[in-house]
């Protein structure tokens, strides 16, 4: 849960990096020849990181202290 602008402005960094590992990890897991379904196996678990981070920033963004959306 992000509490305050710091810890949003962590998040929203840590996005753009977490997009570009995993671009990065995909690309490497398709040069091992696996398989489609293979891949998707292994990135899942990361997707869900990376997709629960931007829930909790897209949340801090709609409710950022002082405001009401």
């Amino acid at each position: 849960m992000i509490r305050n602008e710091k810890e949003y402005r962590e998040a929203v960094e840590s996005i753009g990096q977490e997009k570009d590992r995993l671009a990065r990890q995909e690309a490497k897991l398709q040069d091992m020849g696996l398989e489609p379904d293979q891949i998707k196996r292994a990135l899942d678990p990361m997707r869900s990181f990376h997709q629960q981070l931007e829930e909790e920033v897209a949340s801090y963004e709609r409710l950022k202290p002082g405001e009401l959306a």
